[in-house]
């Protein structure tokens, strides 16, 4: 693996739910991640529960709106590779 001398690369995956400073190792290059949130199972099984109590009526999507719901993605902002995903479930 061709590595930059002087910088020193911690680990492979990028994880947490902010922004992470780490080399990409699609383009060799220190950078701070691009974090983006998706929709995961924990968004689902929450507005499934919901429904399961009774909240039909537009509370089921609460879980869509937060944040704290979702999954993490950690992107590369120069070449947009995925350098990392924390999964809540």
């Amino acid at each position: 693996m061709n590595q930059t001398p002087g910088v020193n690369v911690v680990g492979t995956r990028a994880t947490g739910s902010y922004p992470t400073a780490c080399v990409c190792w699609n383009c060799q290059k220190q950078v701070v991640t691009r974090v983006e949130k998706k929709n995961g199972l924990l968004t689902w099984l929450i507005c499934g529960g919901t429904c399961l109590v009774g909240c039909f009526f537009g509370c089921c999507l609460i879980p869509f709106c937060v944040d704290a719901c979702k999954d993490t993605v950690h992107i590369c902002p120069n070449c947009s590779n995925v350098l990392g995903e924390q999964k809540l479930i």
